[in-house]
């Protein structure tokens, strides 16, 4: 009778286990990364972080044919990833350092995933908002502002309401900044562009000039013309 106890509680639990297992699964995905493991394994892996915790999924590959070797699970809670230093060496001996910090930053109590993002992906996002969205976005956080004030957010606003960008406008921006480019009323940024085309025109004047000397010797020389050479009186 005991032993049927021991077998009929651990059925129970093996049965909770893939019930949490699944809640687990089904959750919104933030994060997805699979790989093979380094030598000498050469098993692959499957990293899954959701909101509601971490799955760590594993095919072991052996060498031998007669080895049966199904797939193996192992579910973590979020709550208990930031505690779990065997999930985090698996993490870390895979893919990495900075997957492990990604997913331990990830399963953090706190709930704003979006802040969390990559700023590289949080500009993306911006770029589809309206200029009033934009203007509120950067009110919300400091993460959020930081985004909203990048220079590559605000090319993309410039280009979605100008369709082209020039070299003369590049040029300005890089010494001004693109939100500034792009507050500026039209007749004044027709004013700066003609500016910096005309010194771009002289720059470019200078730079022949400085090379022509050089170009006329060498024509000269190709030529069969040699330059005048000094002679110093004694």
């Amino acid at each position: 009778s005991l032993r049927f106890k021991r077998g009929k509680r651990s059925i129970q639990q093996r049965k909770e286990e893939q019930k949490r297992r699944r809640f687990i699964a089904d959750a919104w995905v933030l994060f997805e990364k699979t790989g093979q493991a380094p030598a000498p394994s050469k098993d692959y892996c499957q990293l899954l972080v959701t909101t509601e915790g971490v799955l760590w999924r594993w095919w072991r590959i052996s060498l031998r044919r007669s080895a049966v070797v199904y797939p193996g699970e192992w579910a973590v809670d979020r709550e208990d990833v930031e505690h779990d230093e065997r999930l985090q060496n698996e993490i870390e001996r895979t893919f990495g350092r900075d997957v492990r910090d990604q997913v331990v930053h990830l399963s953090t109590r706190s709930n704003d995933f979006l802040s969390k993002l990559p700023q590289k992906l949080l500009v993306k996002i911006a770029s589809y908002l309206t200029l009033e969205d934009v203007i509120a976005m950067a009110h919300c956080s400091k993460a959020f502002r930081r985004c909203c004030l990048t220079d590559s957010l605000w090319r993309n606003i410039f280009l979605q309401h100008h369709n082209t960008i020039t070299p003369e406008l590049e040029q300005l921006a890089a010494e001004h900044s693109w939100r500034k480019i792009f507050f500026t009323d039209k007749l004044r940024l027709q004013m700066l562009v003609s500016r910096q085309r005309s010194q771009m025109s002289i720059k470019r004047n200078n730079e022949n000039a400085d090379q022509s000397p050089v170009d006329d010797a060498e024509n000269g020389a190709s030529n069969g013309q040699h330059a005048p050479i000094a002679v110093e009186e004694s």
